[in-house]
């Protein structure tokens, strides 16, 4: 007899997720989501797909919580979107990251360091890992104006990179 496997921990999940967006007055005026149900499970990799209008930013934008539902429900993490604690654990980077043009890549991340009161040296170490890592050490001074909208993006993402997690023994 084999021992069935555990369910993998879900991460995402959403049921029956609907969003209509109103006018001036309340009334509806388009149906942006409609009934939407899924569900992602630790370790998969999961892709929106469609045509323009088919909702694919309106479903970001209610797992994000930056909008609310009309009706159904999405949980991230286990937990409302809204909830503080899982904000924390969720990254997301805009198609436009609306960087400092006249920055360059080492400024921006610690911009973005200072806005988190990241003492200066942890901010000068971590920018040069995440500027390693995102594989822009031969152009981390020129400003983001120079870059390639790919480099560009690859800053953003260096800027929403987590910290290592360290092993405890």
């Amino acid at each position: 007899m084999t021992t069935p496997e555990p369910a993998a921990e879900t991460i995402l999940s959403c049921s029956g997720l609907t969003k209509d967006f109103t006018d001036l007055w309340g009334r509806p005026t388009v149906r942006s989501l409609d009934n939407l149900t899924m569900e992602v499970r630790r370790g998969e990799v999961f892709g929106l797909l469609g045509p323009n209008g088919a909702g694919k930013t309106t479903t970001i934008k209610l797992i994000l919580g930056l909008i609310f539902p009309t009706a159904g429900t999405v949980r991230v993490l286990g937990a409302d979107p809204q909830d503080i604690y899982t904000k924390q654990k969720i990254g997301y980077l805009p198609e436009e990251s609306y960087l400092h043009r006249y920055l360059n890549a080492e400024e921006t991340l610690d911009f973005y360091g200072r806005l988190f009161d990241l003492p200066a040296d942890v901010r000068r170490r971590r920018a040069a890992e995440l500027i390693e890592r995102v594989g822009l050490v031969h152009a981390r001074k020129r400003p983001l104006k120079e870059y390639s909208k790919g480099m560009v993006r690859r800053v953003g993402l260096g800027g929403r990179a987590p910290a290592p997690q360290r092993c405890q023994s």
